[in-house]
């Protein structure tokens, strides 16, 4: 008899006949087996198998929010068209490992919504602590230098303006006033949750609108691909011989066009966290393949702006996590400082 899963609890019970059905519609061969995957905040993902290959099946598209709309609402369109349209981008004009080609059925026919499937990138991922026990020092050396090198890979891409996907037109935009002010509104929505919360401070938004002021007098920088969410735990990577080179980038839901030294960010806070030494080596590949230039007066924006996400998220209430317990300014400034020196 065949098998229903609950393969996650975004994704809920699924049969092996839906699993059948989406693949003979997308002409991925018979369906084999299904496997939940462990990894993943959001629970989208299963691995599928079929008599073509393995593959990741991507369902359960995220709601959006429209601006002044005070609650999250039902738009199967927009993430997956969004993914779609980075993922083809990527593949046509870089070099990055994507995985492509991103087939999409926009009926709801099988499984109640939308779904994307993919083939499953080669390679091991690793989120930042696994890694450390995992790998030897030497070899997390050679995958931070693997990663800050495809960070520049990814930047090949740009625009003749910063953007992202409108969740009303489900069309690429130009952010309104430029991509500085497009980071700024970001920034200013995480803090003002953060504050109705108790979690920042007046001096905390000084602090935060005097990075905001140093920004705009920069200027807006050439727009380029900006995953947004760039990390170990979103790529695979492959050791080949001695080398070692990301096999594999997943997770554009928050991809857009935009400065990016923005993606220097998140994966050199984790280092600082986790392998402090490996933050230099992957700015340093990065700089040396010829990334982005990270901005003075522009980089303190972008760490704010990274940092009050996390923040955000771990002083709600009844959840501060231990870490959280000074100011923001206390916690995120040596963030600041670090990736300054850095870059």
């Amino acid at each position: 008899m065949a098998a229903s899963i609950r393969y996650s609890e975004r994704l809920g019970i699924i049969s092996d006949e839906q699993l059948a059905a989406a693949a003979a519609r997308l002409g991925l061969g018979s369906f084999l087996r299904a496997a939940p995957v462990s990894s993943g905040l959001f629970g989208q993902n299963l691995f599928l198998t079929t008599s073509e290959g393995e593959f990741v099946l991507r369902g359960a598209p995220h709601w959006v929010k429209r601006p002044n709309d005070p609650d999250w609402r039902r738009e199967d369109r927009w993430q997956f068209a969004k993914e779609a349209f980075f993922v083809r981008q990527l593949h046509e004009h870089t070099a990055v490992p994507v995985p492509w080609p991103y087939v999409r059925d926009e009926a709801s026919d099988i499984f109640g919504w939308p779904y994307a499937v993919m083939p499953r990138m080669p390679g091991t991922c690793f989120d930042a602590r696994a890694i450390v026990a995992a790998v030897p020092p030497k070899d997390r050396r050679g995958v931070a230098a693997a990663m800050g090198s495809m960070l520049a890979e990814m930047q090949r891409l740009t625009s003749p303006f910063p953007g992202d996907f409108d969740v009303d037109t489900i069309e690429l935009c130009a952010d309104e006033g430029g991509g500085t002010q497009q980071v700024i509104r970001e920034t200013r929505r995480f803090a003002a949750s953060a504050a109705a919360n108790g979690a920042i401070t007046a001096s905390d938004l000084r602090w935060i609108e005097d990075a905001e002021q140093r920004a705009l007098a920069a200027g807006d920088r050439p727009a380029s691909y900006v995953h947004c969410d760039y990390k170990l735990n979103n790529v695979t990577v492959s050791r080949e011989g001695n080398a070692w080179r990301v096999s594999g980038l997943f997770d554009f839901h928050e991809a857009r066009f935009g400065d990016g030294a923005l993606d220097l960010v998140r994966q050199s806070c984790s280092y600082l966290d986790t392998d402090p030494d490996l933050a230099r080596v992957f700015v340093e590949a990065h700089r040396r393949a010829g990334g982005v230039e990270s901005g003075a007066l522009v980089m303190p924006l972008h760490v704010l702006n990274d940092r009050l996400k996390i923040w955000e998220h771990f002083t709600r209430p009844g959840a501060r996590a231990p870490w959280a317990r000074g100011t923001f300014r206390e916690w995120a400034e040596l963030y600041v400082r670090a990736l300054l020196a850095l870059t």
